[in-house]
């Protein structure tokens, strides 16, 4: 009996052992730091902060987060030029997500990898064991709308010029003036990089909820580039419902770019939606905006899709806006030699607008390949 119960009893301690053992290795290691690791509600702990303290929690990760700088980081100093060497070929581990509240509102965000050494510059640091994706992602919504509220109330509300007849004070008072309103920007931009890199169901409909006009041009647009850069099938979606149905022209012509930063099974449809924005699109800068991206799109692959220079040399030749034309030339000079030059020379020979073929023989006359001075030759000579 006794040697019954000595064996249960290791084997709860060992058990207990495996559990802790569990536990640190779902910790970043935190040095200089009033340290403490507990079980908590992730908005109760910020709320409670009031004096300044770090708050930090593991989540799931679409890819890697590693800023790549230092072995520390120093997150109340300045960190370091070494770089550290990655091995991208291991399995994508956790994300720490590390928030700095002082008098229960959440300041700065920090993001980084769990086997990354944190110096918390001898503040309280809280590591939280059990914060849900959806706990998270409410939190970090939160933080960014709350952000966003504080920077429209101080535009609202600028402060008075400042004119004292010397300069470089007047620059320096001027910076001091500017830096709650880039705190609050950076708050915003590192609290929507947070939702984006989480790896969970809830992170897309908060990304997309800041896409709405109720936001600043600047949220929106930030929104919309995490959205197709990270987030998949579904931010792709997003990006191509706001294209087709946003109204704010400046807003729209942002998307186009962000249509370039889809990856994976989207891509094809990507470059199939910026050729239906270049040729159909009722909004003028867009069409050109599609134009130029997809010229850079095909420059990046070394070729790239034929449909690109297709429909790039259909809107040089046939579309009725001579800006529209203009633009669609340009942007078949961008395109790689093997694919501008042709096209070019394809332009020049069949378009019956004069502009538009003094247009294609300018920027033959850029090009340094044998095709293009071998044509331009011709047209002088008048054959």
């Amino acid at each position: 009996m006794r040697n019954a119960g000595w064996i249960a009893a290791m084997a709860m301690a060992g058990a207990a052992c495996v559990v802790m053992m569990e536990a640190q290795a779902q910790q970043p290691k935190v040095t200089h730091a009033q340290f403490s690791v507990k079980a908590g509600d992730l908005q109760h702990e910020i709320a409670a902060a009031q004096t300044t303290t770090w708050i930090g929690y593991s989540v799931a990760a679409t890819h890697r987060v590693d800023s790549n700088w230092d072995q520390v980081v120093y997150l109340e100093g300045t960190n370091g030029d070494e770089m550290r060497t990655i091995d991208e070929s291991k399995p994508i581990p956790p994300a720490a997500i590390l928030l700095r509240a002082t008098a229960g509102k959440v300041e700065r965000i920090s993001i980084d990898a769990m086997d990354r050494e944190i110096d918390a510059g001898g503040l309280p640091f809280e590591w939280l064991t059990g914060v849900s994706p959806a706990d998270s992602v409410k939190t970090l919504k939160s933080i960014v709308e709350t952000s966003s509220a504080e920077a429209a109330k101080a535009a609202s509300n600028p402060a008075p010029a400042v004119n004292t007849g010397d300069r470089d004070r007047d620059r320096i008072e001027r910076d001091v003036q500017r830096e709650p309103a880039r705190q609050l920007q950076r708050l915003q931009e590192r609290g929507l990089l947070a939702i984006a890199l989480e790896d969970c169901q809830e992170a897309t409909p908060a990304l997309k909820s800041f896409t709405a006009a109720s936001y600043s041009a600047t949220l929106r647009e930030r929104a919309a580039f995490w959205l197709a850069n990270e987030r998949g099938a579904e931010g792709f979606n997003a990006v191509s419902e706001l294209l087709k149905n946003d109204t704010d022209e400046a807003f729209r012509v942002k998307l186009v770019f962000d249509l370039t930063l889809v990856k994976g099974d989207q891509k094809k449809a990507a470059v199939d939606e910026l050729i239906a924005l270049a040729k159909t699109d009722t909004m003028p800068k867009v069409r050109t905006q599609a134009q130029f991206w997809l010229a850079q799109m095909a420059g990046k692959s070394g070729g790239g899709d034929p449909r690109i220079v297709l429909a790039l040399g259909d809107a040089a030749r046939n579309d009725p806006e001579s800006g529209i034309r203009k633009s669609a030339v340009f942007a078949i000079s961008r395109l790689p030699a093997d694919q501008a030059v042709p096209e070019l020379i394809q332009v020049a020979s069949t378009t019956k607008d004069m502009t538009t073929r003094r247009e294609a023989i300018f920027w033959l006359g850029q090009s340094k390949d044998p095709r293009a001075l071998e044509y331009l030759v011709k047209v002088v000579k008048g054959n």
